[in-house]
């Protein structure tokens, strides 16, 4: 199994439209991955443990069956996706995809 994360680093001045987010682009994006898309989770950042504010506005995580298959979807449908991010946030999303060596109990 793999994990498809999308980070956005919180900055001064940055935005976010997390009804947006939610509602309109990651059905976007689910949409386009199919079924390769077992468990989607998208987390708002709350504080850092300190206390201060947290490093990312938003995480978004997505496991998937194929890493493959969801760079095929990126490679055909990135153009709107990466499109539509101007329309929830200023901020520039950082991705990675990651093995998943030990799941969640």
């Amino acid at each position: 199994m793999y994990c498809v994360t999308v980070a956005y680093p919180r900055r001064e001045g940055g935005t976010f439209d997390f009804d947006y987010y939610t509602g309109k682009h990651i059905p976007l994006v689910a949409g386009h991955a199919g079924d390769n898309v077992v468990k989607a989770e998208i987390r708002k950042g709350f504080a850092a443990p300190d206390g201060s504010a947290p490093a990312f506005v938003c995480m978004a995580n997505f496991w998937v069956k194929s890493p493959e298959a969801f760079q095929a979807m990126l490679a055909q449908h990135g153009a709107e996706i990466i499109g539509d991010v101007a329309n929830f946030t200023n901020l520039q999303p950082v991705m990675q995809i990651d093995e998943i060596l030990v799941p969640a109990a």
